[in-house]
């Protein structure tokens, strides 16, 4: 593994800054480095919303409590729970199997725990949040409600200065097998008139991909594909937003898409035409909801609107549904159709 080297430029040659440990500078994991995340959650990776730290009110079945410290949790773009193992300087033989059992413990979460933790979290700087607060934080970094099967999954990241072989073998291993797990490092370097840190990923290599063959699952295809269009969904609005091709006010109408289901498309159809109402949607322009329902008044993401929609015709709310494909234009233009039109494009009705 190639060496790392800072130098400082500025006098008559580069001087090489001395690199340093946490503990050289007085500085601690949980009060500093773990703080620092917390702070700037880009540090290890873009797109982290921290729901908690030091999280530790787990209990068994029998209501036993387990004496285990989770030192971060955070939610990606995707929807995906990741856990956060930190350590000062270098990484434990055995810090991967622990984060193995948090990861194992967070699966069991659902969104409306994610909401009560979150909410405890922000409450330490902002004492009036409540949970629903915390939840539409969550809902507005994923762009929607969150979906159960993709919370199954969590990712794991390992962060240390230096992480010994048995963790880095195992870690590719684990990659191979499913799991997500990812190992940033990072170095403290003293320049002399100022302490700079450095991180980066030390595994999966950038590119990696391209040339290995992970051994592809069902049920992980699956969920991958719904992170990528949940991704795709939440995207969509914000180029519509941004190539302004639905307009504030327009309405828009239920058109069912042929996508695998756990519900019926006839009977939604049926259903939707017994009340003209719940077939039309106004365009409010809101990042995170911009569709009001007629049939309610209420604002809906439109995967959220498509599940409430299910809901109140079978009683059960289905886990996934690409709901930007259902909602078209006067010319049968759906809003994924819509988002990928050009800015100065012309989106007036055939």
């Amino acid at each position: 593994m190639a060496i790392e080297r800072v130098s400082v430029i500025g006098g008559a040659q580069p001087a090489e800054a001395r690199e340093v440990g946490l503990s050289d500078l007085g500085l601690r994991e949980r009060a500093d480095l773990q703080q620092w995340i917390i702070a700037d959650p880009s540090l290890i990776e873009p797109g982290l919303l921290i729901l908690t730290e030091e999280y530790d009110k787990w209990a068994t079945s029998g209501g036993d409590r387990v004496r285990d410290r989770l030192d971060l949790m955070a939610l990606d773009s995707e929807g995906h729970l990741v856990v956060i193992e930190l350590k000062r300087d270098g990484a434990p033989d055995d810090v991967h199997l622990q984060a193995v059992t948090y990861a194992a413990m967070v699966s069991r979460f659902t969104e409306e725990d994610l909401a009560r933790i979150h909410a405890e979290f922000l409450r330490r700087t902002d004492p009036q949040c409540d949970t629903q607060d915390a939840l539409r934080r969550i809902r507005e970094h994923c762009g929607d409600e969150l979906d159960a099967a993709l919370l199954k999954q969590p990712r794991l990241i390992l962060v240390a200065r230096s992480f010994p072989r048995q963790v880095t073998s195992s870690t590719v291993w684990l990659n191979e097998m499913g799991l997500d797990v990812k190992l940033v490092q990072f170095r403290l370097w003293d320049t002399g008139a100022a302490h700079v840190m450095t991180t980066s990923v030390l595994y999966p290599v950038p590119g990696l991909e391209e040339f290995t063959v992970v051994p592809a699952r069902a049920e992980k295809a699956e969920t991958a594909q719904r992170a990528a269009n949940s991704t795709r969904n939440r995207k969509a609005v914000l180029r519509i937003l941004d190539n302004g091709s639905v307009k504030s006010g327009q309405i828009l109408r239920f058109r069912s898409y042929p996508e695998s289901l756990a519900w019926d498309n006839d009977d939604l159809d049926t259903w939707v035409a017994e009340d003209p109402r719940r077939g039309r949607a106004t365009w409010t322009g809101d990042r995170s909801r911009p569709l009001r329902w007629e049939y309610d008044d209420e604002v809906y993401a439109p995967t959220s609107l498509v599940k409430k929609m299910v809901e109140e015709l079978t009683g059960n709310r289905p886990r996934y549904a690409f709901g930007t494909k259902y909602w078209v234009d006067d010319s049968g233009r759906d809003l994924a159709e819509l988002a990928d039109l050009p800015a100065d494009a012309d989106v007036t009705a055939d």
